[in-house]
């Protein structure tokens, strides 16, 4: 009612403005009714998310709902993975082997024998007799230029592959291989003997030596054995000298570096889930990363591809490039995931078949070549990982065992925040919490505590319908089910519901709530399923039937108002005439306030409005008019009204109900005096 007070009164006090009349030349006294309305029960009810229900008869119940709990499994499933940093240093790289072929013909070492071509001329029989030293000081050129500048190296090994195809055995061979700039010597090699038609080869390290791009191979001395009689003169046959450098890792180089794979893995990748075993995911967002750090001279190239991730049945693969860095400053790769569609089942056809929580990854570095000169050192390395940040939209598999405790959790209920009341009995109350799960798994819910308190005074929630008592015991939530195998989803209903008149009757502001959230509580049954966006609604929901006894119920609210002076205007009296078909009689007081919160007068100081006559069933059989009369008010510096009613119903020992056609008639009249005319 104070609230269709302060608008009536505000309405009436507009009035006293100025307003565009003709000037007669007399003055006048007058009553006239400035307005009417009527105020129903929703007008009685302070603002709050209270909704107002009626049963067929008309008998009110007011409403309040809210959320109860809210358990989010955003944070439960949420992804957000760093893998294993890799560095791959260049001493682990393995460069092309270096080959050096030298070819030494039959013909010409004929050719160098005094009067060779004449004792022993291209395609005759002869016998060849021993020859001592018939090759020495023969130097080989090694040119490696087109592989290299220099390189000191970590690992090496140096070959040396002689194959004799002359008609006779040779022996007493000697080889060393020298760096052409400083002469150093890189190694010898020495066989007695290479018999006609074998190959001698033989293998010494390198490691920690440097080489030269030209270098010098000499073949110390190679004497000729006598062959066995007469043997066919074939100037093509030769000896043929193969010198590689093979399995090179570099500690420092200048060297035209090659495509090169640095890192190759398959992996499998598992997450984290706690009990959880998911065999799948959709990503409502996310995103991976991908980050590294090249010392390398060159650009490195990456292939990257999740074969466990795909969007419309494609997996994701992708290929970037990493530029050198002289500063250590990290390239990043951020790749969209919102939409696919993650299998958590390991690689396809893994051995021991599928697994759980598991992706699938494949991951190629190279180091790819400019074609230029580059210098690298051992220390020059290529560093990466991945991180994976993942908000799934729905996971399937077992969500595992879960316990979560929700709260303890102050509940603002703030629908009684303008009402005070000496004494207030409820003859009923239902408080009902809801709990709808939209989760493809079973769970259950111990309430630790539930109560409202007032500052004061705290009540405790007692027992259910059942009798159960609401602190202590269990209840099972049945598990959600989809249709037909997708959405939408058919939630499980499970309600508990409590008197809760004494709760209300000491007007709370807080609710108190406490609760365990069990997830699976009996293990593994079937093959659970979540949604995100549906999980599990908890709401409580009370239900207040208007039938009540209560003595000095008041509500109280206070509210601006705007009166502009006009002079040739005087109010004497105000007349408020109240017809009240509500079995509830009130006190009424209004008090106005200046500019400074100030009180400057007092209207009304409690007038009293009379209760409608009720039969012995509590209906309203006769309405009660009063009249309340404001007299010598100055409105002028007027700014805000307080307005305050206390109720008390009639009979004070009876409760009373109160219905949809249960109403005040307001009608507000003023005397006033107008001076007319010039």
């Amino acid at each position: 009612m104070n609230k269709a007070l302060l608008i009536t009164l505000t309405t009436l006090l507009f009035f006293a403005c100025k307003h565009d009349l003709e000037k007669p030349t007399w003055d006048v006294d007058m009553i006239a009714p400035l307005m009417h309305t009527n105020l129903t029960i929703n007008d009685l009810i302070p603002d709050s998310n209270l909704l107002i229900n009626e049963d067929e008869q008309g008998f009110i119940s007011l409403v309040y709902e809210q959320n109860f709990i809210d358990v989010n499994y955003d944070s439960l499933l949420h992804i957000n993975s760093t893998t294993d940093e890799k560095t791959i240093k260049i001493d682990s790289v393995k460069f092309d082997d270096v080959v050096i072929e030298q070819v030494t013909t039959l013909g010409s070492i004929i050719s160098d024998l005094p009067g060779g071509t004449l004792f022993f001329p291209n395609g005759s029989q002869r016998d060849i007799p021993a020859m001592v030293g018939v090759i020495q000081n023969d130097t080989i050129l090694i040119d490696a230029s087109e592989y290299f500048e220099t390189m000191t190296l970590y690992n090496g090994m140096l070959n040396i592959k002689l194959t004799n195809n002359f008609p006779t055995d040779i022996s007493n061979v000697s080889f060393s291989l020298y760096n052409a700039t400083n002469q150093d010597l890189i190694a010898t090699f020495t066989s007695p003997l290479i018999a006609s038609g074998t190959t001698y080869t033989e293998s010494t390290s390198v490691a920690d030596e440097t080489l030269d791009h030209l270098m010098y191979g000499i073949i110390n001395n190679i004497d000729v054995e006598a062959s066995n009689g007469l043997v066919q003169i074939n100037y093509a046959d030769a000896i043929i000298t193969n010198i590689s450098i093979t399995d090179i890792q570099i500690m420092e180089a200048t060297a035209y570096f090659p495509n090169q794979l640095l890192h190759q893995e398959n992996v499998e990748l598992p997450f984290e889930f706690g009990s959880a075993k998911l065999t799948e995911i959709g990503i409502k967002t996310g995103y991976v990363s991908i980050n590294a750090v090249s010392t390398l001279p060159d650009t490195a190239s990456v292939i990257y591809s999740i074969p466990s991730f795909t969007k419309n049945g494609i997996p994701f693969e992708t290929v970037v490039k990493i530029p050198p860095s002289s500063n250590g400053e990290l390239s990043t790769f951020t790749f969209n995931f919102d939409g696919y569609k993650m299998d958590l089942t390991g690689e396809y056809g893994r051995i021991g078949g599928d697994t759980v929580n598991t992706i699938y990854t494949e991951l190629s570095a190279y180091l790819d070549s400019t074609g230029e000169l580059e210098t690298i050192h051992k220390v020059d390395s290529f560093y990466m990982y991945n991180e994976f940040n993942i908000i799934p939209e729905y996971a399937i598999g077992y969500l595992g065992q879960d316990i979560m405790l929700i709260g303890p959790e102050e509940i603002d209920f703030n629908i009684f925040k303008s009402i005070t009341v000496e004494k207030i009995d409820l003859e009923k109350v239902d408080l009902k919490l809801k709990f709808e799960n939209y989760i493809g798994a079973d769970a259950s819910l111990l309430i630790n505590e539930f109560s409202t308190s007032n500052g004061n005074t705290t009540v405790n929630a007692e027992s259910d319908q059942n009798g159960n008592p609401i602190i202590g015991t269990i209840y099972n939530i049945g598990r959600g089910t989809l249709s037909g195998g997708g959405l939408p989803i058919k939630p499980n209903i499970t309600e508990i519901v409590f008197d809760a008149d004494e709760m209300l009757e000491i007007l709370p502001n807080k609710v108190n709530t406490q609760a365990t959230f069990y997830l699976n509580p009996n293990g593994q049954s079937n093959t659970d399923f979540l949604y995100t966006d549906f999980p599990i609604n908890a709401t409580m929901s009370i239900e207040i039937p208007l039938s009540f006894i209560a003595t000095n119920l008041t509500l109280q609210d206070t509210n601006e108002i705007s009166i502009s002076d006009n002079k040739e205007v005087e109010i004497d009296k105000l007349f408020i005439t109240i017809e009240n078909s509500l079995p509830l009689g009130a006190s009424i007081k209004l008090i106005l306030l200046d500019e400074a919160n100030q009180e400057i007068a007092t209207l009304v100081d409690n007038a009293i409005i009379m209760a409608a006559s009720t039969n012995n069933d509590g209906i309203v059989i006769e309405n009660k008019t009063s009249t309340l009369e404001i007299s010598n008010s100055d409105f002028s510096n007027a700014k805000k009204i307080i307005s305050i009613a206390a109720f008390t119903t009639q009979p004070n020992n009876e409760f009373i109900s109160i219905y949809s056609n249960y109403k005040m008639n307001i009608t507000i009249s003023a005397k006033f005096r107008k001076t007319l005319g010039n």
